[in-house]
């Protein structure tokens, strides 16, 4: 019979909790989380007969990958289900316990562990959106120092290309160093996010499946990544009502006796997908002469603007997801269209950096301000 563990992931310890089904009891200690104290536990505890079942955290991947070799079975939890299926009471022992039964159950709401390959493009997308966030934060904040001066650049200026000298003469000082630093952002930023997409694109360029959504209007190498990182497996979907649940594109629901109510999609999946695929169906709205296109000209008048380009980004989902699924491309693909995004595939995928040599040139500047700084120091 099975042992069934449950642990709960803390960036200094981790709490262990064996439901033991002969005598229905919990057995609970706690390890460093550190690779000593993993050795020991596992010399210790695990076997070929345990179970385990973690909730996905920030090293949940890792702790998979480690542990699977060791034990039977190492199952990853959904965050949001437990949540949902909890009882209000949140301490390590009842985390780790609700795990461990739940396991011992076959109740687990589990989540599906992609490959490394998958799972570091992921991570690189999620680094890439939280790049943006800043450079948007930065120029916004250049921008709103412009107009406390009755200064409008147009909008969505390039900066500091739109910067002049009668400009910066009109600000005070305080504010000149604001305007500087935050440009000085907007520009290294920029420079990073071209570097980061470069990275990105070339783990991508050899998976087929990235290529057939490319043949999508709308769709550009970066939007093509996050479609094929974060649905990864196709086939890990059994309908399109499934995938849309992921992506948070489904209707919220309403519904207690005779009464049933269909309300705004309900949000609860992949946040960074679903605004990709809201982005994108912008573009498709506006461009594309195939099925797509038609889609939204229909629900247009129907719903609105803003209500159809979320259920044309919906669409889009569905469709990237039977490409992937099928082997098949766009019907209405513009081939012209086409061979400009991977023409442009090719070409930032030329510009990938060495990120080793790149490091290791960080490293010895930092040892040269290291020693310059003690150079400079004083004597007592």
């Amino acid at each position: 019979m099975p042992r069934y563990w449950g642990l709960d992931l803390h960036k200094r310890y981790v709490h262990a909790c064996e439901w033991v089904t002969a005598t229905q009891k919990e057995r609970h200690f706690r390890f460093p989380n550190t690779p000593e104290g993993w050795a020991q536990f596992a010399a210790g505890e695990l076997g070929p007969d345990c179970w385990v079942a973690i909730e996905v955290t920030g090293s949940a991947f890792e702790v998979h990958d480690w542990l699977s070799p060791r034990v039977g079975r190492v199952l990853l939890a959904n965050p949001v289900e437990l949540k949902r299926l909890g009882s209000g009471r949140h301490t390590d022992r009842v985390d780790a316990a609700r795990l461990a039964k739940m396991l011992a159950m076959g109740i687990l709401p589990t989540v599906w562990v992609p490959p490394p390959a998958v799972r570091e493009v992921r991570r690189l997308l999620r680094y890439r959106h939280s790049l943006q966030v800043s450079r948007t934060r930065a120029y916004n904040q250049a921008r709103a120092v412009l107009r406390r001066h009755g200064i409008h650049l147009p909008s969505r200026a390039e900066l500091p290309e739109q910067l002049t000298e009668a400009h910066w003469r009109a600000l005070p000082g305080g504010d000149r160093v604001i305007l500087a630093s935050a440009v000085a952002q907007v520009v290294r930023l920029g420079q990073e996010l071209a570097a980061l997409d470069a990275e990105i694109l070339r783990r991508v360029a050899s998976y087929p499946e990235v290529g057939r959504l490319l043949t999508i209007t709308g769709v550009g190498p970066i939007t093509a990544a996050t479609l094929w990182a974060f649905i990864g497996d196709a086939a890990r979907f059994p309908n399109a009502k499934c995938l849309a649940r992921y992506a948070g594109l489904d209707p919220s629901v309403h519904q207690s006796g005779e009464s049933h109510y269909q309300g705004a999609i309900s949000r609860n999946g992949n946040g960074l997908l679903r605004a990709c695929l809201v982005e994108a169906a912008h573009v498709v709205a506006r461009f594309d002469a195939g099925g797509l296109g038609a889609f939204f000209r229909r629900k247009l008048p129907q719903l609105g603007y803003k209500r159809a380009v979320v259920a044309l980004a919906r669409k889009l989902l569905v469709v990237a997801w039977r490409l992937m699924l099928r082997g098949d491309t766009y019907r209405a693909a513009r081939m012209k269209t086409v061979r400009n995004k991977r023409w442009a595939l090719q070409k930032l995928q030329e510009q990938a950096l060495d990120w080793e040599a790149r490091i290791r040139r960080l490293l010895a500047i930092g040892v040269e301000e290291s020693a310059s700084r003690d150079r400079t120091k004083v004597p007592a």
